[in-house]
């Protein structure tokens, strides 16, 4: 869910509306930026009504109201959202907007809202905003703040799974040959799961439960947070299975030559997990 720390707007069609609001610092602009003329306004409430409109998926009335390219907010209807916590207009130009886009554990990130003028309203350049966007090293190479943004409990792992409530039993591992080498399956399992690996693929008597699987994980450092590249999956008979990418993991290497791995796994696809598993690689 999107949580907006501005002031909530009432989404205006036209700038009348933005007129008759009083440019403040607590106005629907934001807390640190105030307004120097009308049309600074202008600009500045039309790209907060963009992308709160957006933030609700309103990918219909954004594309009618608010940009000069419809066509380009509507191809977001296939599966995007909004990664941020929080936005504000930062700054007013030439160009548009500066808006400052928040998210949790993560620094913010500055984006150039492109817009023009066509009368007395501003639309944004839409698809032009988000191809400078996706050239921006600074959007494209955003680390977080701390190695690890969530906090582990100490407890076996246990949490639920779209509702249903799973404690990790054991620790699974299978070898598979490829032309670049072996590469190794780790999967956490419940008590449920009694004949592994046919407990990922076929329902057994009892019911297999989820699988949750931890091969793309780096267990030769330390951890840190789970993303693009290292993520969690969650499988089970009957279901695609899930990718997991909000989250954290630990890693810890004992003195008998077990692994500790821990993970904190949050808010995501019904998806709650926290503590510890302890094994051994295959040498």
């Amino acid at each position: 869910m999107i949580i907006l720390l501005l002031a909530v707007l009432s989404v205006s069609c036209g700038q009348e509306q933005a007129d008759k609001a009083e440019a403040t610092g607590t106005d629907s602009t934001g807390a640190e930026f105030t307004p120097a003329s009308k049309q600074d306004k202008w600009k500045a409430d039309t790209a907060l009504y963009l992308y709160q409109t957006l933030a609700k998926y309103n990918f219909d009335y954004a594309a009618e109201n608010y940009v000069t390219d419809p066509d380009a907010v509507l191809a977001l209807k296939n599966g995007w959202r909004l990664k941020a916590d929080s936005f504000r207009v930062k700054e007013v130009n030439d160009d548009g907007v500066v808006m400052g886009f928040s998210r949790f554990c993560y620094p913010e990130l500055d984006v150039q809202v492109y817009m023009v003028q066509r009368g007395q309203r501003y639309y944004v350049e839409f698809g032009r905003t988000m191809r400078e966007q996706m050239r921006d090293p600074a959007a494209r190479q955003a680390k977080p703040v701390r190695q690890y943004c969530y906090d582990f409990n100490n407890q076996p792992l246990t949490g639920s799974i779209m509702k249903t409530p799973w404690t990790a039993d054991r620790v699974e591992i299978s070898s598979m040959e490829f032309a670049s080498g072996p590469r190794l399956t780790i999967d956490i399992v419940s008590s449920a799961c009694t004949s592994y690996p046919d407990c990922k693929y076929m329902d057994e008597a009892d019911g297999s439960g989820f699988v949750v699987g931890v091969s793309s994980l780096d267990l030769n450092g330390s951890g840190g947070n789970l993303g693009n590249s290292e993520y969690v999956t969650v499988s089970a008979p009957n279901i695609q299975s899930l990718n997991l990418r909000q989250g954290s993991y630990r890693v810890t290497h004992l003195e008998n030559g077990k692994i500790r791995l821990e993970l904190a796994v949050t808010g995501e696809e019904s998806v709650e997990l926290n503590g510890y598993v302890e094994f051994t690689l295959p040498e």
